[in-house]
């Protein structure tokens, strides 16, 4: 009985180690088709592999961040010799970014952030290498002025990276004296968040999940098809062992064990590939995080489930294939008669798919949970499977429409579309999923994107820039010196600058100190924001048709829509009118006792313009005449300036300028929203988008290759039928031609097919979030345009096996 039980299995193991010979050792011939199925494989394994590296890669980003990390800590940590101040200087550099720190030690023994040994001193810095390389480079003449004066004394380590490319430094600056609202005082770096991701847009996340799962069902698609490679010249081979008395379930364990082979040399290609592929990818940088090829570790879980599932995909896949023929001694015999495709099975996979996504609601609030994205990945995959499942029934209802009519060129191809629209559509089936895939993506992204993220800015900012100082660390009297030195920078036109503070009113019976009548000792927030600046300054802020020095305005506060635009707060929220008299305390939060000021009785009620300072809901405006500078306790600084548009180079002698004077201020372009809003979700939802467009591209290339790898192989067994053509007196534009058509008939009715189904993939993606459609044409136009690309590139690289092959010599055989 036991011996019973084993014959099975060792029948199956002689069988596919036969298999493995025939794939291994079967000449020239066995070892292309072999060599092939493992490129194309391979190929697929090593994307997957990649996929399965990201998690690693963003979490050890993400820890290295957050070791370095210095604004947890604390706020009350006590002096020591351990302690430090530090402060934020982030800058950038021709549209990089720089993280930027300045460090004071307080005592001996101060604490070192990860990758620093020494803390530097006064007029020192240690920067990354990356940033070593610029300051020492060409490209880096402007960005050496930034730090004139500082001495590079060391390099930051890999461990206090991000990734390689990183541009980053520390410098020791004696002007940290004290805790501020910029400054900190720390015993040690770390701390932080555990999240790994750097946003918890529900809607951004669901986009990711559904992007991911576009990119990569189409490789799963790829590499089904490539253990197919060859196909016709094994069957011909399995029949001649049918010949020779081998029964038709061994035939089928044999060809089982040809394509386990080309499986497994396809999973060590794939390896290769993947450890080839992790030194590039340490030039990518995302959201400021990088990272080091040694990140590039795929999850050892993922990593065996790849290793397991493409052999088991390739047996299972050539079990399946031949089911659908028969193998014979004297031939093969492929469904004769042809079997009409059934359409109702093909539609399961798609109602499935909207049966899993259809009850999900991710809304606004709502986070999209291990339960919930494991229906959105069941449902997305059984969309997108249900697009290749449908592909052989259209090609095949298509093409056996299609009339006698036409050129020989055409009727060539039709001929032979007619004869395997499995094979065909096999090819394009990965080209479709992809197209599909990322069109519901892209879809999905654009409606989210121009409904919640609007741009806050109020016109176009081209040539503006705002220097500011947001916490005060700038001398009232400093303020004037600053704007003579701005005034003064190359490539500046114009600088209009303002004061801005704090104020609340003051206690009736005259205290100055408004936390003395609070319930619990803590003052209510100041419900005035002051503005102090020069008629100039103040027409731009505020619609006034007189103005002089010694003028007071206030503008009712605005709140913001959901779509956007302003309106009048309610009355119940808004602060009440200050009448003229009124008495305020100025900058209540300075940490001293406040200055008292009187509004003036001349204070005129005004709307506010759409300009930078009116972002910050400054909503008493005085002139230096109505309220003197001096009364303000560090206030905060801020400076439009306007460039000249033909001196690109402005924005950093701008930067620079501001850095010479304190490298706390702040110095941004105005037309960079994620900057100016402190907010990184509008470049998410960019690098999302630019990512997936660009994954969808490259999976278009990847299959584009496998499709050239089966022009090739089709192109190989037909040998004999070219040569007899070419004897004939076929010309070879016509076959050529045929070629042509043969590429671009599937391809045509696979991206009819990709873009219908990808809007409506969209479409309930959108329903799901609730938000209104809005199709990235553009986007799509890439799309269908790469694809256009690729089947002209197959056409072309597959002419000169075409002319090789379609010689007189062809037709001797033996």
């Amino acid at each position: 009985m036991e011996k019973d039980r084993r014959r099975p299995l060792r029948s199956w193991c002689r069988d596919l180690g036969m298999g493995v010979r025939f794939a291994v050792g079967g000449g020239r011939e066995g070892w292309i088709r072999t060599a092939l199925t493992a490129l194309g494989v391979g190929l697929g394994v090593a994307v997957l592999l990649l996929a399965a590296a990201v998690p690693h890669a963003v979490s050890t980003a993400v820890a290295r961040d957050k070791a370095r990390s210095d604004t947890f800590s604390p706020s009350s940590t006590a002096v020591t010799d351990r302690t430090l101040l530090v402060a934020q200087t982030d800058t950038a550099y021709r549209g990089q970014s720089i993280r930027g720190r300045l460090v004071r030690a307080d005592g001996d023994r101060p604490a070192t952030p990860p990758g620093v040994p020494r803390l530097p001193g006064p007029g020192e810095m240690v920067v990354s290498p990356a940033l070593a390389d610029l300051l020492a480079s060409s490209d880096g003449v402007d960005l050496r002025d930034r730090f004139r004066g500082v001495r590079t004394v060391g390099r930051i380590g890999a461990e206090g990276l991000t990734g390689p490319s990183e541009l980053a430094y520390y410098q020791g600056s004696d002007r940290l004296t004290d805790v501020r609202a910029g400054t900190t005082r720390i015993a040690s770096f770390g701390g932080g968040p555990d999240s790994a991701f750097p946003t918890t847009n529900p809607q951004l996340l669901l986009a990711i999940l559904v992007g991911s799962v576009a990119l990569l069902v189409p490789v799963a698609v790829f590499i089904a098809a490539a253990v197919r490679f060859g196909g016709e010249r094994r069957d011909r081979r399995l029949a001649a062992l049918r010949l020779v008395g081998t029964d038709r379930a061994t035939t089928r364990r044999i060809a089982a064990g040809e394509a386990l082979a080309g499986a497994l040399l396809g999973l060590l290609t794939g390896a290769v590939v993947f450890l080839g592929a992790r030194y590039p990818l340490s030039g990518i940088r995302v959201l400021d995080y990088g990272v080091f090829p040694s990140d590039v570790v795929p999850d050892w879980r993922l990593t065996a489930l790849v290793a397991l599932a493409v052999p088991a995909c390739s047996v299972g896949v050539a079990l399946l294939t031949m089911r659908r023929i028969t193998v014979e001694p004297l031939g093969v015999t492929r469904s004769a008669p042809p079997v009409r495709r059934r359409l109702w099975w093909r539609l399961l996979l798609p109602v499935g798919g909207v049966a899993l996504l259809w009850p999900v609601t991710v809304g606004h609030t709502a986070m999209v949970g291990v339960r919930v994205g494991a229906q959105v990945v069941a449902g997305t995959s059984l969309l997108l499977l249900g697009v290749a499942a449908l592909l052989p029934w259209l090609l095949d209802a298509v093409v056996s429409r299609i009339g006698a009519g036409g050129g020989p060129s055409w009727q060539l191809a039709v001929r032979r579309l007619q004869l395997s629209t499995t094979a065909a559509a096999r090819s394009v089936s990965g080209i479709t999923v992809a197209v599909a895939g990322a069109v519901a993506v892209q879809l999905l992204l654009a409606g989210v994107r121009t409904n919640d993220l609007p741009d806050p800015s109020p016109g176009p900012r081209e040539h503006q820039m705002v220097v500011a100082d947001r916490d005060g660390e700038l001398p009232v009297a400093g303020a004037p010196g600053l704007y003579d030195r701005l005034r003064g920078t190359t490539g500046v036109r114009s600088v209009y600058g303002a004061l801005l503070s704090d104020a609340s009113p003051l206690p009736s019976d005259g205290r100055r100190d408004a936390a003395e009548d609070a319930p619990d000792g803590v003052p209510d927030p100041a419900p005035y924001r002051l503005a102090v600046a020069d008629c100039d300054v103040l027409r731009r802020m505020v619609r006034t048709d007189r103005c002089a020095d010694g003028d007071t305005f206030y503008t009712p506060p605005k709140a913001v829509r959901e779509d956007g635009t302003e309106t009048g707060l309610p009355a119940s929220d808004a602060p009440p009118v200050p009448r003229p008299g009124t008495r305020l305390a100025v900058s209540p939060d300075a940490g001293s006792r406040p200055a008292a000021w009187t509004v003036p009785r001349t204070v005129r009620t005004v709307d506010a313009l759409p300009s930078f300072f009116s972002l910050h809901a400054a909503n008493i405006l005085a002139t230096p005449g109505a309220l003197d500078p001096a009364l303000l306790r560090s206030p905060s600084a801020e400076f439009e300036v306007h460039l000249d548009p033909d001196r690109p180079e402005a924005v950093e002698y701008v930067r620079n300028t501001a850095a010479q004077t304190d490298p706390r201020l702040t110095a941004m372009p105005l037309w960079d929203t994620s900057t100016r809003t402190g907010e990184r979700e509008p470049e998410l939802f960019g690098i999302v988008r630019a990512a997936l467009q660009a994954g969808a591209v490259a999976v278009l290339c990847l299959i584009g290759a496998g499709l050239l790898i089966s022009v090739l192989e089709q192109l190989r067994e037909r040998r004999l039928l070219l040569s007899a053509l070419d004897a004939l007196g076929t010309p070879r534009r016509t076959l050529g031609r045929s070629v042509l058509w043969q590429t671009a008939v599937p391809v045509v009715l696979g991206l009819a097919l990709a873009v219908g189904c990808g809007l409506g993939v969209g479409l309930l993606l959108l329903h799901l979030v609730g938000k209104p459609v809005l199709p990235d044409w553009a986007g799509i136009a890439v799309l269908t345009g790469t694809a256009g690309a690729v089947i002209l590139a197959v056409t072309a690289l597959s002419l000169p096996l075409l002319w090789r092959l379609m010689r007189p010599d062809g037709l001797r055989t033996e």
